[in-house]
């Protein structure tokens, strides 16, 4: 029984940082999603969620900008390195 109270705890865990990231990205604040200290709540989060609420992307150029800078469609932000989260702030329009 306790393994399963601390599972439904990680879990809620989990849901808490993609909503947050997602809600941050949906309000055009990717910047703050990809410079903010590592956290495993929020690094579970899938990029294209990411990017398909952003108002400046959307789905199809999202996934456009995926495919240009190689980005495997299940990526999680864990899996992006320095250089692709500086692309996709200057695709976002974030940063110039």
């Amino acid at each position: 029984m306790e393994s399963t109270v601390r599972d439904m705890e990680t879990v809620r865990l989990l849901r808490e940082g993609r909503d947050t990231t997602v809600r941050l990205s949906q309000n055009g604040s990717l910047a703050e999603v990809l410079s903010a200290p590592r956290d495993v709540h929020r690094d579970h989060t899938y990029v294209v969620k990411l990017l398909d609420v952003h108002p400046a992307l959307g789905k199809v150029k999202g996934r456009r900008l995926m495919a240009e800078l190689a980005i495997k469609a299940f990526a999680r932000l864990a899996d992006l390195d320095s250089d692709t989260r500086a692309a996709l702030l200057i695709a976002s329009g974030e940063v110039t």
